[in-house]
């Protein structure tokens, strides 16, 4: 039977083959600069024979997909990687890119042809179309801040630690040489060594 399902921007028509996830209309990529990402989507195969499938995109040269063709036993998933090459700068214009699932009965186990695919009629295709979106711009911002907000209390930190080592240092003088003063303690010295070892450790955190 054929149908139309519409979700968000997701929009499947055509014989329900496969079941395709994600299953919003969105492939995630993180919003990264000079590194490639890769999504994934999950076609599994709920007719009772054999499926044919093919992954388009209207930017070729910006994605890897793999595989882009291939066939679904009944029952069975097939899991397509959706590589993104890395991006040069930050504006989202990736995420006009878009991309086309296409699905078809068949007989055979290999990939169907470019012409085995013209001569499919409308009818016989199940098709669903999907958008890139990246990481939210607001999630990215705050995370920015949270690096930002942890290297100051970084900075902080190992000024107070070089602080600490100075009043451990002196500390141990005055002790050995036996002039300390009657206001330190065992327990104050217990105390800032191991404020001097929590320092030491944060710093190679």
């Amino acid at each position: 039977s054929s149908h139309r399902i519409c979700r968000g921007w997701a929009i499947m028509e055509g014989p329900a083959l496969l079941v395709i996830k994600p299953d919003n209309g969105k492939i995630p990529f993180p919003n990264q600069l000079h590194m490639s990402a890769t999504s994934e989507l999950t076609l599994s195969n709920v007719s009772n024979g054999l499926v044919a499938f093919k992954v388009k995109t209207t930017a070729p040269k910006n994605y890897l997909v793999r595989p882009s063709a291939g066939t679904i036993a009944a029952g069975a998933t097939e899991k397509v990687q959706i590589i993104m090459q890395p991006r040069k700068d930050t504006s989202l214009d990736s995420a006009s890119d878009r991309f086309l699932v296409r699905a078809a009965s068949t007989t055979s186990t290999q990939p169907l042809s470019k012409s085995e695919w013209d001569a499919k009629a409308k009818h016989e295709l199940q098709e669903l179309k999907l958008t890139v979106q990246f990481a939210d711009h607001e999630q990215t911002i705050t995370r920015d801040t949270d690096v930002q907000q942890r290297r100051r209390q970084y900075e902080e930190m190992q000024a107070y630690g070089a602080q600490v080592e100075q009043d451990v240092e002196m500390l141990h003088k005055e002790l050995q040489s036996g002039h300390g003063k009657s206001g330190y303690s065992i327990f104050h010295v217990f105390v800032v060594m191991m404020i001097g070892s929590l320092i030491s450790y944060m710093a190679v955190m």
